[in-house]
């Protein structure tokens, strides 16, 4: 099936969304975020600080890094699978959105090199991962059953799955960003399949 055509509106939103995490980036990278304002970076994209702040909350925000896109959509459709096969569901999940951040920014080893100098984005990203970790571990137990026990597996696993897909990138980042980075996530995950494998669930 083949996906629908971009409206105008949308293609400018995305390409005005772009602009402000590249002039975030390039600004950040020349003189740490920390000196940087929204105003400079709203000026280097040729917007304005109101639009600015249409896309986002705060020059961290524009600078986060940009994975761990899953929908509610995703999630819904996560928490409806079988029990038996929740890593491998898991796995394909963040591999995905991991190719999908590297095909839509093609600076996203850049950006994890913004973050790892900048101490309040580093705190800023990991108040995101919480959130998202909180909704992935919602979906998984209701994927794994609902019962008590299966909440600690779901948390167990949802927080297995930020530190596979994390290891993942800072390896593919550690040999200079050659290859795709999923190809390491994936890695990374199957590493860990051993501790939630059938047997266990």
């Amino acid at each position: 099936m083949t996906a629908p055509l971009e409206d105008g509106r949308a293609r400018n939103k995305r390409a005005t969304r772009h602009a402000l995490r590249e002039a975030t980036l390039e600004l950040g990278v020349a003189a740490g975020l920390s000196e940087v304002t929204v105003e400079q970076i709203a000026a280097r994209a040729g917007v304005s600080t109101r639009t600015f702040f249409n896309y986002f909350d705060s020059k961290e925000d524009a600078a986060a890094l940009d994975v761990f896109v899953v929908d509610a959509d995703q999630l819904a459709e996560l928490a409806r699978g079988d029990r038996a096969s929740t890593w491998a569901a898991l796995s394909e999940l963040f591999v995905t959105d991991i190719a999908r951040a590297h095909r839509e920014s093609p600076d996203l080893l850049r950006f994890m090199s913004l973050q790892a100098s900048d101490r309040q984005l580093q705190a800023h990203q990991l108040g995101r991962f919480t959130v998202f970790l909180r909704e992935l571990a919602d979906a998984v137990a209701r994927r794994l059953g609902g019962r008590v026990s299966d909440r600690m597996t779901a948390e167990l696993m949802a927080g297995s799955c930020i530190t596979a897909a994390r290891v993942g990138l800072e390896t593919w980042a550690a040999r200079g960003g050659r290859g795709q980075p999923g190809t390491h996530v994936a890695r990374a995950f199957a590493v860990l399949a051993p501790a939630f494998s059938e047997e266990r669930s």
